[in-house]
């Protein structure tokens, strides 16, 4: 189970808002692992796990599913925090970079800096 939640972890490119919003981060992971898991999987996870008095009177379904969510949000945030401890950031890539053009280059020939506005521009 581990190595499929490090091969999430590194299969996707992280936004600064995913990593910054842990909480929904391995919610969301929790989420995705627990589909992917089988029943003895989950049985396996929280097999030792001490049931706590906020379980009772829950059906068996939703405790166990409960008690393993609880029980992958700590391996998730476990790993998360090993590979974040290793990680590095790269800030290269983005989309958003800015041209050669506006950074002080040469003037764009087609247009001069004194054309004339269009009348859309005006409005």
């Amino acid at each position: 189970m581990k190595e499929l939640i490090k091969k999430k972890v590194l299969s996707k490119n992280w936004t600064f808002n995913e990593i910054s919003d842990l909480t929904n981060t391995i919610q969301n992971l929790s989420e995705e692992v627990w589909q992917e898991m089988t029943l003895l999987e989950r049985i396996d996870l929280v097999r030792d796990v001490r049931i706590n008095e906020t379980l009772v009177g829950w059906d068996f379904e939703h405790a166990i599913r409960e008690v393993v969510l609880t029980s992958l949000k700590g391996e998730i945030a476990e790993i998360i925090k090993n590979m974040l401890s290793n990680a590095t950031i790269n800030f290269g890539g983005n989309n958003n970079e800015i041209s050669e053009g506006s950074m002080g280059g040469e003037s764009h020939k087609e247009r001069t800096t004194n054309a004339p506005k269009s009348r859309l521009s005006e409005e």
